[in-house]
């Protein structure tokens, strides 16, 4: 198997996601991230709690609750 063509072919994967998915990815790894964290220092709030407050906090509309 030659290495390099198993890159670009990754590499050429990688860059058919769209900027809407990548962005929601980022944020998702963002939210998921700050969470963890905070658990770490003690804190007892949820990925969804933790959303919540970035959501204020960046100005991005709450979505509908389905709880």
């Amino acid at each position: 198997m030659n290495i390099n063509m198993t890159k670009s072919k990754h590499t050429k994967k990688t860059s058919f996601i769209s900027s809407e998915h990548l962005a929601e990815l980022r944020r998702a790894t963002l939210i998921a991230s700050a969470g963890a964290s905070t658990r770490l220092e003690g804190s007892k709030l949820s990925d969804k709690e933790v959303e919540q407050i970035a959501n204020i906090v960046f100005g991005r509309k709450q979505e509908s609750q389905t709880s």
